[in-house]
């Protein structure tokens, strides 16, 4: 863990700055097109920095035992002009049986570095938050604290990231909900600026749950859990400050109990259950 860290500052350091799981690829200032002045071009939470307000939702297609799931995600982030933004998430799923209401997620960040020119920029972010708790089949009844930085380094038209969050549950209110330890999770992620309507993402994650050290309650994670995933994205500026998001999430590593990840109700870690298939729209003000 202190390795880790450690690693990451040093990188950032090296980069002379800091950020996100990826970079904005676009410049400072406006293109014109046609007459008309065009937005900047943005690409996931990462690079929203630079806006004011950006709002995006997906839907998303995924397999949870067997049963077909179609999810709607929503997210806003606020950029404030003191170095501090707000992300705000939540997520609907339908199901056979009915509607699933999500875990709410409000998170507050700070861009504690930022270096270089518009073509070299480099930053590193810390954040903290919370998932709140839900009642829902599919929702988890816990309220987890959550905690991380990323970075990110920019080298033209192209872009990396990494990543590391740290998730602390809380104790299930339900008492059918399984019990976990700690969720950390980190993140690698390339992009590349094909042109300027065209904007291509890579990121592979992988997690680990920790087993549970409540060891009296009825349901709890008795073995750690890991598992990975790698994901494309494809972003298409359809209109000034208008984006279409189009990709997919594979698992490349599997977990090995996926009986108890289903009673653990970790829903919104991408890969737990499934491959999946999502696509949405962006809107940067």
């Amino acid at each position: 863990m202190k390795f880790l860290i450690g690693l990451i500052v040093i990188i950032s350091f090296s980069f002379c700055a800091p950020a996100y799981s990826i970079v904005d690829y676009s410049d400072n200032q406006p293109a014109k097109t046609n007459g008309k002045t065009q937005a900047p071009v943005q690409e996931s939470r990462s690079m929203l920095w630079k806006s004011d307000f950006s709002f995006s939702s997906d839907y998303e297609a995924l397999t949870i035992d067997s049963e077909k799931v179609g999810v709607l995600n929503l997210n806003t982030h606020l950029q404030t002009p003191f170095n501090i933004y707000f992300d705000v998430s939540y997520w609907n799923a339908n199901t056979k049986v009915g509607s699933n209401q999500g875990n709410p997620k409000a998170i507050i960040g700070f861009n504690w570095l930022h270096f270089g020119s518009v073509n070299d920029e480099a930053r590193l972010d810390f954040y903290g938050g919370a998932k709140m708790s839900s009642s829902s089949l599919l929702g988890s009844s816990r309220n987890d604290k959550i905690f991380g930085f990323e970075t990110t380094k920019r080298f033209g038209t192209f872009g990396l990231g990494l990543g590391y969050e740290m998730t602390m549950p809380g104790t299930p209110k339900n008492s059918l909900d399984l019990s976990l330890g700690n969720i950390t999770r980190i993140s690698i992620s390339g992009g590349w600026m094909v042109s300027s309507d065209i904007q291509f993402e890579l990121e592979a994650e992988t997690f680990k749950i920790n087993q549970s050290s409540e060891t009296t309650r009825l349901n709890y994670l008795m073995k750690n859990v890991s598992f990975s995933t790698l994901s494309p994205k494809l972003s298409l500026i359809i209109a000034p400050a208008i984006s279409l998001e189009l990709g997919a999430r594979f698992r490349t590593n599997k977990p090995k109990s996926t009986q108890d990840l289903a009673k653990a109700k970790i829903f919104d870690l991408h890969g737990a259950y499934s491959n999946s298939l999502f696509a949405g729209l962006s809107l940067t003000l």
